[in-house]
């Protein structure tokens, strides 16, 4: 046996030799795939056979890639292919070679005739750490199950969730993709039971968004891999109302891979939140306080649908078709009891506002993505488009009642107030990216986006007057706003000598946002960039750069370099005011520009041992950054405008470092802290602090198939531009037992133990002082369900009438 492997081997050698000084020889290429599950069979055997002197010879042999493509050459002449694979059975194909040829897709047969099946586990990581990207593996993840998107990224490094539920990455507020394209979905409204990993890019290249100034949080969605029928069902019921359901159903066969998921969430959350005001003269002494109780319901409703549908025509080309439908509510009831007061704390005045929403949403959204692969390895062309259609109701009755000192009410109180309206949204987005290597070490990426965001926006704010509701303008907003972002980009890649590689880019972006006011008078706001005048060419281009070298070990150093903008969003320009709080308000900017992100970034990456490590260095300069801008209204003192200006700078020089350390084989350890001295600078003013992140997830295996988790993090006090908001620390535990051979599984959560997850802002100014509180959430308890649904399909399988002795090929290219 061995004398005879050496011979064919000594044979495949010596007829590549003469394939190679032969003048009539074409090549022949394919790709050898599972034709049960459609994955590729790496490192499967190919071999040229033809008739000499009336026997089947051996004239050329391959072995497949990683992902089983393979590229032979043979004469002019009729041939035989033969592709085999242990545990499977030889396919033969009949070629007439007078031309070079393309098999396309050889489908291999499992054997009837296979070994005893074995299973070979492995454990994920938590993190996977790279310099230009990190990794969150969500199985990992026990105290976000049957939560959401926002409960889950509370635990991920470097990450922080603001008082309105948006995510921050270093404090500066991050862009949130799905899938890799963006989302009008809310945190809130996205189940973590979807999610399969979270990528966290902090300095993203000029193939990625210019608007992405803050690093981008893509939401890879779960996509089933494994052959047959596969699924998991869970069901949630805690405190406070409560409870979440999702079920997952895909199927793998073939050329198809199709995943469906349903998910519901709901919860009553009680709430409670405060503002404290003092008014004083500039030598500090006090001239009148305001104290306001809110008590929150927050009612939140969601379901989620999606089905996902991958097709692989063939070896080269893969389609994919999704479509999601939400629905739900949010509706946060209040009721709020203020309190005027003079110098000396006597009570001038006194009242409540209680507030009843109904609103309601809906989004459906359709993506059509394809993928085509050329022979060449790593040369490829992918498409991805997507269409959502957002709807949001806005609906809310207000009272507010006003009483004097001597029990008397003010004049103009009760007030009654209905509001109604809507948000319609239309976004599309079209992307193509080309993908080409020049050799082993140079390649080139190009790729042109298109983004366009239609929103009309209807909020009218009716107060009543003792006989009938009458329109107030100045509270109300009636726009129609159109927002574009054409791009370009192109990058460059080359590993040089030494371990070192490099990457340049440069991307092109085109925006503009145009909106008009329908209230007379009509008014328009907006940008455009470049504008008409060509002058400020500045505003379009994004270069980025970094260079990367690799260490003795197993250890590795990179610099990144990256420009980005920050665009003032709709919000921040539309004049019309928002209210829901009598005494503060917000208002747009129109005359707000853009700002520019300037980011250099110093990562270093080491594994020792089991332990992983990357630490980073970083400066970010925000130029001509925006900011919110509070002062008291001009004809009534005691109500604060919120608007939004731009000021000279914000300027962040902090380094963070994550680790992951196993200890023994029961207890993993994810760690991370992130500190930084924060600068926001005005032409005349300059605020700096110091601040911190820090993070821990323990994760302890127990007897009994028993798994414990406790995540604590430490969020420092964080300077804002007129005050400074509060450190929140928090923690939360869940515990996890497995059976049935761990596919399903019970688990108990904490969350939020010390009920301490509540966000300070403190307003200091020369004339005020103002202290308010916001909570997004209250600790609860919840128990969950997991169960395993399908039945995967073993390759080793026979197929109930299958033919054996019958090739699947497809020729298609």
């Amino acid at each position: 046996m061995k004398y005879s492997s050496l011979a064919v081997l000594l044979v495949l050698s010596l007829s590549s030799f003469a394939q190679n000084h032969s003048t009539n020889n074409h090549s022949i290429k394919g790709k050898v795939v599972d034709s049960e599950n459609n994955q590729s069979l790496p490192y499967a055997t190919v071999t040229i056979t033809q008739k000499l002197l009336g026997k089947d010879s051996i004239t050329a042999g391959v072995t497949c890639n990683l992902e089983g493509e393979f590229l032979i050459s043979g004469k002019s002449s009729e041939i035989m292919v033969h592709a085999s694979f242990v545990g499977y059975i030889t396919t033969d194909v009949t070629v007439k070679l007078n031309t070079d040829i393309d098999l396309g897709t050889i489908r291999l047969l499992p054997s009837s005739k296979v070994l005893n099946e074995v299973t070979v586990t492995a454990e994920k990581d938590a993190m996977t750490m790279a310099l230009d990207k990190r990794i969150f593996n969500v199985s990992k993840n026990i105290t976000s199950v049957g939560g959401t998107a926002e409960n889950l990224l509370r635990n991920i490094p470097s990450l922080t969730i603001g008082a309105d539920g948006t995510a921050t990455l270093r404090n500066a507020t991050t862009t949130i993709y799905i899938n890799g394209k963006p989302t009008q979905l809310t945190l809130a409204q996205i189940p973590a039971n979807q999610i399969e990993s979270v990528e966290v890019i902090s300095n993203p290249s000029a193939k990625y968004d210019a608007s992405a100034s803050s690093g981008i949080v893509n939401l890879v969605l779960k996509k089933n891999r494994e052959a047959g029928y596969t699924g998991m069902a869970s069901i949630g019921v805690g405190n406070n109302a409560r409870f979440d359901g999702s079920i997952n159903i895909d199927y793998n066969k073939g050329k198809w891979n199709i995943s469906s998921q349903y998910n519901i969430n709901a919860t009553k959350n009680p709430l409670n939140n405060f503002t404290h005001r003092t008014t004083r003269l500039l030598d500090g002494t006090a001239t009148g306080y305001f104290d306001q109780n809110t008590t929150i319901t927050l009612n939140n409703y969601f379901q989620n649908f999606r089905v996902a549908g991958d097709y692989s025509y063939n070896s080269r080309n893969i389609f994919t078709l999704a479509g999601t439908y939400v629905l739900g509510h949010y509706n946060n009831i209040t009721d709020q009891y203020y309190f005027n007061s003079d110098e000396n704390r006597n009570v001038t005045s006194y009242g409540t506002r209680t507030t009843q929403p109904q609103n309601t949403y809906t989004n459906a959204g359709v993506e059509f993505d394809w993928k085509h692969d050329f022979a060449k390895k790593g040369r490829a062309l992918s498409l991805a488009s997507g269409f959502n259609r957002n709807w949001v109701a806005n609906n809310d009755d207000w009272r507010t009642t006003g009483v004097n000192s001597n029990d008397t009410p003010q004049t103009g109180y009760p007030e009654n107030d209905h509001i109604t309206g809507q948000t319609i949204g239309n976004q599309l987005i079209v992307q193509l990216d080309y993908s080409n290597p020049i050799n082993d070490s140079t390649k080139w990426e190009w790729g042109v986006r298109s983004f366009t965001y239609i929103r009309d926006q209807q909020y009218f704010f009716n107060q009543y007057n003792g006989s009938e509701y009458l329109l107030l303008p100045t509270y109300s907003q009636n726009a129609h706003i159109l927002e574009t972002v054409n791009a370009i980009y192109g990058l460059y890649s080359q590993k040089l000598k030494h371990g070192l590689a490099m990457q340049a880019g440069l991307r092109v972006e085109q925006s503009a946002l145009r909106g008009s006011s329908r209230f007379e008078p009509t008014s328009t706001f907006g940008y455009d960039y470049p504008s008409t005048s060509g002058t400020d060419l500045i505003k379009v281009l994004f270069p980025s750069f970094s260079i990367s070298k690799k260490l003795q070990g197993e250890a590795e150093i990179g610099l990144s370099l990256s420009r980005k903008i920050g665009r003032p969003g709709w919000r921040q320009f539309f004049v019309g005011i928002q209210s829901s709080d009598r005494q503060n308000i917000s208002i747009g900017n129109p005359a707000l520009q853009p700002e520019f992100v300037n980011t250099a970034e110093l990562t270093y990456s080491r594994t020792l041992g089991n332990m992983n490590w990357l630490s980073s260095v970083y400066y970010i300069l925000e130029d001509n950054t925006i900011k919110p801008f509070v002062k008291p209204s001009a004809t009534d003192p005691s109500v604060y405008v919120t608007s939004y200006t731009n000021v000279k700078a914000d300027v962040r020089l902090g380094a963070s470092n994550v680790l992951t350390i196993p200890i023994g084989k029961k207890l993993n350890i994810l760690a991370s802290i992130d500190a930084y001295n924060v600068s926001l600078q005005t032409d005349s003013t300059q605020r700096t602090l110091w601040a911190y992140n820090a993070k821990v997830n323990l994760t302890y295996t127990l007897p009994a198939a028993f798994t414990m988790q406790i995540n604590a993090s430490n969020n420092s006090k964080f300077p804002q531009l007129q005050g400074s908001r509060s450190a929140v620390r928090s923690a939360d535990i869940a515990l996890r037992k497995s059976f049935w051979n761990k596919k399903a599984n019970v688990v108990f959560t904490v969350n939020d133990i010390f009920n301490s997850r509540q966000q300070i802002y403190y307003y200091d100014q020369p004339n005020s002082y103002q202290e308010s509180m916001n909570r997004r959430e209250v600790r609860f308890y919840k128990i969950t369900l997991q169960l395993p649904l399908g039945r995967s399909l073993s390759s080793g399988k026979k197929k109930k009438g299958s033919k054996l002795n019958e090739p699947d090929v497809d020729f298609s290219n």
